[in-house]
């Protein structure tokens, strides 16, 4: 999986005032100053402006206060003319929606590649093979990279190695044994056992049904507005491929709001409460905290294309709506979906409008 799907792209500027930025205050423009090399009819002191069509390629991201994407462009044909630097994403063509850019954490020996994973159990018992997987009375400590060599059938255990980076890739070394697959989690990062990670309100913890359910990896994926959301790794697969089929009839889905931290809930549950907001659930019981729920770009019920297009193509995909009254909550339940799917609907029952 590629973390930064922007990175080996071009895009193309669409506004035609793409102002450069103050890569120290994107809240200022940038100028041209004596030193640089300054187009015809530019002079010391004008704002830098990016042309409209130029072909550029991005080599950074960042955000602002508001989640507003910022992107770092430079021109794809090294042109000396065209400034390089910080502008908002949204003039780019596409507005680089749907683009990965990172994950958090943000801290990694090495990140996710289906392989490679920290044991993160308290108490990872080493075990024997199948069929019984018995004990060995030996445990692995906390924080252990290690490599996945094989899984049992039923993918609740799994066989491990030591392992360690070479060349950017993860690598096995001597064979640990078999343990439960729930004490792993994918990646290689110090962060999974420090106290960070079990904080109950910090910015991975996960909840359903008012539980705190432990950390989750989060992925940074541009949403609708070229604001900043987020989506649960575990998850991005079903959206991606969600977004791709929906984009073979020419119809861009993007995200509203994906995963929300406990802070992001409290204050919408805040609002709610004040009227001023939306209904939004108390905080620890949204399914937006531990990343099934996704509001998506519908624009409105039936009669909107990319309402329509749910309704029809959704449960196959695995997204269903589950809240009344509201059109643009769809939810990853691919059981829930699939028995749907089956009856001709889209729904649970629950919802009626």
């Amino acid at each position: 999986m590629i973390w930064k799907s922007y990175e080996d792209k071009t895009f193309f500027v669409e506004d035609n005032d793409t102002l450069i930025r103050d890569e120290n205050d994107l809240k200022k423009f940038a100028a041209y100053a004596a030193g640089d090399v300054i187009p015809a009819g530019k002079k010391i002191g004008d704002r830098k402006v990016v042309p409209k069509r130029t072909e550029v390629r991005v080599t950074g991201v960042r955000t602002d206060e508001a989640k507003t994407v910022f992107v770092k462009v430079e021109p794809a044909n090294a042109n000396p003319e065209i400034p390089a630097g910080w502008t908002k994403a949204s003039n780019l063509l596409g507005k680089f929606l749907n683009e990965t850019t990172g994950l958090s954490p943000a801290q990694w020996a090495l990140p996710p590649l289906d392989s490679n994973f920290t044991v993160t159990g308290a108490k990872a018992m080493i075990l024997g093979g199948p069929p019984d997987f018995a004990s060995t009375g030996n445990s692995i400590p906390p924080g252990t990279f290690v490599i996945v060599t094989q899984r049992a059938s039923d993918s609740a255990f799994a066989k491990i190695s030591n392992g360690q980076v070479s060349g950017g890739q993860p690598v096995a070394l001597e064979a640990i044994g078999w343990t439960k697959a729930g004490n792993l989690i994918e990646g290689w990062s110090g962060v999974f056992t420090s106290p960070a990670w079990g904080d109950e309100k910090g910015p991975n913890a996960a909840w359903e049904k008012g539980r705190f359910i432990g950390g989750k990896i989060l992925v940074d994926i541009v949403g609708a507005g070229t604001e900043m959301e987020q989506v649960t790794l575990d998850n991005l697969g079903a959206y991606l491929r969600l977004k791709d089929e929906a984009a073979k009839k020419n119809l861009v889905i993007s995200i509203n709001s994906g995963f929300r931290t406990f802070q992001s809930q409290q204050e919408l549950f805040d609002a709610f409460q004040r009227g001023v907001g939306n209904t939004a659930a108390v905080p620890g019981k949204s399914n937006h905290q531990h990343g099934q729920a996704f509001d998506l770009n519908t624009g409105g019920f039936d009669g909107n294309p990319i309402y329509d297009w749910l309704k029809k193509n959704g449960p196959r995909l695995g997204f269903i709506r589950t809240v009344n009254k509201e059109h643009w909550h769809w939810e990853f339940r691919p059981e829930d979906a699939k028995r749907l799917a089956a009856e001709g609907k889209f729904a649970l029952s629950n919802v009626r409008i």
